[in-house]
């Protein structure tokens, strides 16, 4: 009877050390089942855009803008002369800084609302030359230094990692307007320049890379209002700049 006591004892131990050993290391497996202790490698997805309610973040972009308009018209005692359509082309570096908040849409998409502050430093100029009462006169047009307030908003796509966005917005730069005449032998030449104002929009697309980085695409159209310009010799124009422009962009979120 003890004989047996013991023995029952024994594999009572047994069994209650193999129960916690399993409940403590589920990962331990026997030699004979090897497939139970391989596991999958963990994969680092890019966050949601509707994993954070609101977000601040900050960023850099660079700019090819082309298209410009400004037709440079000279008027003077004797009427208004044609000198030229100025296309003014150029590249832009800048950086920004906004916020954006995040509602729940249909389809398992999320709407991202938001504001964004930019500055956009390097230069858009061209100008044009033609003959006016025998005498060349060049006009020129060169827009610098420009400050932006946009609001954005725009859809994400299912699985929350692209976001469609359009913006418009208010933007302030530096506009200078240039005429060179040629009088008597000789030539003047004339500037004239000042902040403006004027309007933004745009349509775009970001892309999640990581928790914290994207980057971001995007085809904009910006407007300064129109300006008569004096000389100061007795003549002017009428400044009327504008310009079309791709936009590459890169964030981090906070």
């Amino acid at each position: 009877m003890k004989t047996l006591k013991r023995l029952t004892g024994r594999l009572l131990t047994s069994a209650l050390t193999a129960a916690f050993a399993f409940s403590v290391f589920p990962g331990v497996t026997t030699a004979g089942n090897l497939d139970q202790g391989v596991s999958d490698p963990i994969v680092i997805n890019p966050k949601r855009f509707g994993s954070d309610v609101s977000v601040f973040y900050l960023g850099t972009t660079g700019a090819y803008a082309f298209g410009g308009d400004d037709r440079f018209g000279l008027t003077g005692p004797s009427g208004t002369s044609e000198v030229g359509d100025l296309d003014l082309s150029g590249t832009l570096g800048g950086v920004r800084a906004g916020w954006r908040g995040v509602l729940p849409a249909r389809g398992g998409r999320d709407y991202v609302y938001g504001v964004e502050l930019g500055y956009e430093f390097g230069s858009l100029s061209d100008d044009a030359t033609n003959q006016i009462g025998g005498q060349p006169v060049t006009g020129g047009s060169e827009i610098s230094d420009v400050f932006s307030i946009r609001l954005r908003n725009g859809l994400t796509n299912k699985s929350g990692t692209v976001l469609y966005f359009v913006s418009a917005g208010y933007v302030n730069g530096d506009v200078t307007t240039t005429s060179r005449q040629s009088s008597g032998g000789g030539s003047q030449f004339f500037e004239s320049g000042g902040r403006r104002n004027g309007f933004s929009a745009s349509i775009g697309v970001e892309h999640n890379l990581t928790e914290n980085w994207s980057i971001s695409g995007e085809y904009e159209y910006v407007q300064f209002s129109a300006e008569n310009v004096d000389f100061g010799n007795g003549t002017s124009t009428r400044s009327t700049p504008k310009y079309r422009g791709l936009k590459l962009g890169l964030n981090y979120r906070f």
